[in-house]
């Protein structure tokens, strides 16, 4: 068995090639077949690696003109976190806003529980600038079970 990638290499090569780069095949060396994505099930997404894939391909074509800036990842061998930031264009609907074609930027805490060395369950907080801001933490809209938006809290 190959020994695992470093928690803190995992998280970086997936938002450098992965989320940034589009490198979707990388998703079946970085994550277990049964992984959970909470932020694309609080959408009524599918699971296990399809579900992610469907969120970087969403995130991807919806800002484009992407550039994202890791400021800091933290992990262990069972769990990692990275404090990311992104900008772009909103250029198709997103967090249930309709596309602005306008600039739009946020930041993002990303967390990853590991197991075996690969992404078991990826949750996510995130706190978009849209005319007005949201705040979506995918934990919560998991627990408050609605499909279309979950706790997506507007200021």
């Amino acid at each position: 068995m190959d020994k695992p990638v470093p928690s803190h290499t995992l998280m970086r090569t997936y938002l450098q090639e992965v989320a940034l780069g589009g490198n979707l095949s990388l998703i079946d060396e970085l994550t277990l077949p049964d992984m959970v994505d909470e932020a694309n099930l609080a959408f009524g997404g599918p699971t296990g690696r399809a579900g992610l894939v469907q969120h970087v391909k969403g995130f991807r074509r919806h800002i484009t003109n992407l550039s994202l800036d890791i400021h800091r990842i933290v992990g262990n061998e069972d769990e990692v976190m990275a404090w990311w930031s992104f900008s772009g264009v909103h250029s198709g609907p997103w967090l249930g806003r309709p596309a602005t074609g306008k600039p739009i930027d946020g930041t993002v805490f990303s967390f990853f529980a590991l197991r075996e060395g690969k992404i078991a369950r990826y949750r996510l907080w995130l706190h978009a600038n849209f005319k007005e801001p949201i705040t979506f933490d995918s934990t919560s809209a998991l627990a408050a079970n609605d499909s279309r938006l979950g706790a997506v809290h507007e200021r």
